[in-house]
């Protein structure tokens, strides 16, 4: 066989950067007045912090999230001066140096990172702001109702942290009809009056779908902004696929009935079948959850997955596939098949983005009118 001159061993990660950006203007459009910080933790859910950050800047983007400083640290380098980029986990003394470097914004969630970057705060002349986090329910970070109270009692420590923002999470958003989300509402307006005239923030992805009470000054989409199904009511969801995992064939082969496939001999052939072994396994993305039972696109046709999904390799059944399956072609992952291959691992679709490996060549992307794949 003749390779083509485009194939690879190496799984391709396409990001299509055009497909973020309308992804973000179309929330944009759904949040009204409200501002978008955009949630880039966890590089990106997988993506790519710098080139998914650099995009969401050009589309107007100039508030960011991520989970730690060093994350934080990051997104500056790639994005610039000019962007807010504020860090989730709060404030800690081994990363004062990185916040302060960096110019980022820490969320204060507890007392102690009340004091502690009250005391940063006083050592130097420009302290970044911070915004304040307030646990309404979820309990998990957060300032619980009673510290809240105490933060406010005291003026000197509020002027010391210098807030921008006041911020809660939902805990259930994605179910409309859940009573957590009213709960939450409520006791997130009722601890924000207690605290100096500040803007504020409490819908994640899914909140934005709560509609205009839930929106206040910011909405802070993360799964949305990657094409993510962020509530139980897709007809609804205003976004559109992002990544595509691409797995290089690697060999096409014939077994005969009675044969097994893969590790622990878990697939046992009951006809002679044709198999495609692609180039991506647990190492990319592939949960191992998926053995015998995942599925992939071969030829815009969907394929089942036979035998135990290993580190680089996984097998498919191309038996039925009506146009010719060689080495060279590709399987297609995710995509538009993201909420299926979640159902079928019993997982997130949050947990298959960021578990997307680090080797995969990463294909940021503009669509041409002719590629239909």
């Amino acid at each position: 066989m003749t390779f083509q001159p485009s194939y690879s061993t190496r799984p391709t990660l396409r990001v299509d950067l055009d497909a973020l950006k309308a992804n973000y203007a179309a929330l944009s459009k759904l949040a009204g007045a409200a501002k978008i910080g955009a949630s880039v933790k966890a590089d990106a859910y997988g993506l790519g912090a710098v080139p998914v950050g650099r995009a969401l800047y050009g589309a107007g983007c100039r508030i960011f999230f991520v989970a730690t400083a060093g994350e934080g640290k990051i997104l500056r380098d790639g994005i610039g001066p000019n962007a807010a980029i504020y860090v989730l986990n709060g404030p800690a003394p081994r990363d004062k140096g990185v916040l302060l470097g960096a110019k980022l914004k820490p969320v204060i969630n507890s007392l102690e990172q009340a004091r502690f970057w009250a005391s940063v705060a006083d050592e130097v002349n420009e302290p970044p702001y911070t915004a304040i986090h307030i646990d309404t329910g979820m309990n998990r970070l957060g300032l619980p109702l009673d510290d809240l109270t105490e933060l406010a009692r005291d003026k000197k420590l509020w002027k010391s942290l210098n807030p921008e923002w006041v911020m809660s999470h939902l805990a259930c958003a994605g179910e409309a009809s859940n009573p957590m989300n009213k709960t939450q509402l409520e006791r997130f307006r009722k601890a924000a009056a207690q605290l100096p005239l500040t803007p504020l923030s409490l819908a994640n992805s899914a909140g934005i779908y709560l509609g205009k009470p839930y929106h206040f000054q910011m909405v802070r989409p993360g799964i949305s902004l990657y094409g993510g199904q962020a509530t139980t009511r897709p007809e609804q969801e205003v976004t559109q696929p992002v990544v595509t995992l691409l797995a290089p064939i690697l060999q096409v082969r014939y077994i005969k009935a009675g044969e097994t496939i893969g590790y622990n001999a878990s697939f046992t052939a009951d006809k002679d079948m044709r198999i495609a072994v692609v180039g991506a396994g647990y190492a990319d993305g592939i949960p191992v959850s998926h053995s015998n039972k995942g599925t992939a696109i071969v030829h815009d046709m969907e394929v089942p997955i036979v035998g135990r999904v290993s580190m680089d390799l996984t097998i498919l059944d191309v038996t039925e596939a009506r146009l010719t399956v060689e080495m060279g072609g590709v399987a297609v992952f995710r995509g538009s098949h993201l909420e299926a291959e979640a159902g079928i691992g019993e997982t997130l679709n949050y947990e298959l983005l960021v578990r997307l490996g680090q080797r995969c060549r990463r294909d940021y992307w503009k669509p041409k009118k002719e590629d239909n794949r």
